[in-house]
């Protein structure tokens, strides 16, 4: 276990609502539909991550906060647990901010495990909690301590330690992360993994055979991409090997690595985890899907609640109007 940086933030009572629909965009890439669970902004872990699109002033260009009226938040996701007519059952915990790196200063988690138990799991919904997470057996501890919720997910976002050690150094190593993966699973919690962003110049090999000996209920892989708001802030190494979207496809379209690039990046995963558990892309195009030989038009992908969820769940497209939410 590696200790993690965390930074100061202010703790203050959120105006915003607390969960709503996230239509993700750009509208020509295969992404699901989810509800954002908006408990805090920003991450807690510093620095930031070299490539974290948090950066982007749309997403308060960096700053950190953490929502304190928590009776308010656990009111709403408890009116939002009732519905039964929603397009999406999957309640994002680690969107706008990583999932567990608060819980030192503003403890949540433990609390909504609790309810997705008792008003999800116990009478059998297909509501699911998302948690995502740079974290690792420390920041996993509220989860360790507790018994499985079938209706709770805990996926890790990982990359090569090379990687790691130079664009994410505020985070949990990568030893550290899948430690707490494999904990996690070994006590009965569902765990999934994303290896996302892989960057160009970095050798993948290594963590996904790591990977691939947890065995993850899924696998969700990504290369670096970028909307134009983060590109001004990006590092000029990161930056020069992304060739920007075509104005015309709209202002929230992805700067993105050539496709063979991402292609060759991709298959150095995708050929030792294949044969492994399902496997999913972030963000990308349904020529990349198939490519690669994953099956777009039922996509499994880190953000979808299945398998788990109920029979016949189908999950939404992103509507034509490219929006947010």
């Amino acid at each position: 276990m590696t200790a993690t940086k965390k930074s100061q933030y202010p703790l203050e009572a959120s105006e915003r609502a607390f969960v709503e629909i996230l239509r993700t965009t750009p509208v020509e890439t295969i992404c699901p539909n989810f509800f954002a669970l908006d408990h805090a902004r920003g991450c807690a872990f510093t620095p930031l991550c070299a490539y974290c699109y948090l950066k982007d002033p749309y997403y308060q260009g960096g700053k950190t906060s953490a929502a304190t009226n928590v009776d308010e938040l656990e009111r709403e996701l408890r009116a939002w647990l009732q519905r039964e007519d929603l397009e999406t059952y999957v309640a994002n915990a680690g969107n706008l901010s990583d999932s567990l790196a608060f819980e030192e200063q503003r403890p949540l988690i433990g609390r909504l495990v609790e309810l997705f138990r008792n008003e999800a799991e116990r009478l059998g919904k297909p509501h699911t909690l998302l948690l995502v997470t740079k974290g690792g057996v420390e920041e996993a501890a509220p989860l360790l301590e507790r018994e499985p919720c079938a209706n709770v997910i805990v996926s890790f976002s990982v990359n090569s330690e090379e990687a790691r050690h130079e664009l994410e150094q505020g985070a949990a190593t990568t030893a550290d992360r899948l430690e707490a993966a494999r904990l996690l699973q070994e006590k009965g919690w569902r765990m999934r993994i994303r290896l996302d962003p892989m960057i160009a110049g970095y050798d993948y090999a290594a963590v996904a055979d790591a990977i691939a000996r947890l065995a993850p209920e899924r696998v969700t892989l990504g290369t670096l991409r970028a909307d134009p708001g983060l590109m001004p802030v990006l590092p000029l190494h990161l930056k020069e090997p992304l060739v920007p979207a075509p104005e015309h496809k709209g202002k929230y379209a992805l700067a993105r690595y050539p496709f063979d690039l991402r292609l060759g990046i991709y298959r150095q995963a995708a050929d030792r985890l294949r044969d492994v558990c399902s496997l999913g892309l972030c963000e990308e195009t349904p020529d990349m899907w198939k490519a690669l030989g994953f099956d777009w038009q039922n996509t499994s992908c880190n953000c979808e609640g299945h398998p788990g969820h109920h029979e016949g769940f189908v999950p939404k497209r992103p509507d034509e109007s490219g929006n947010r939410r």
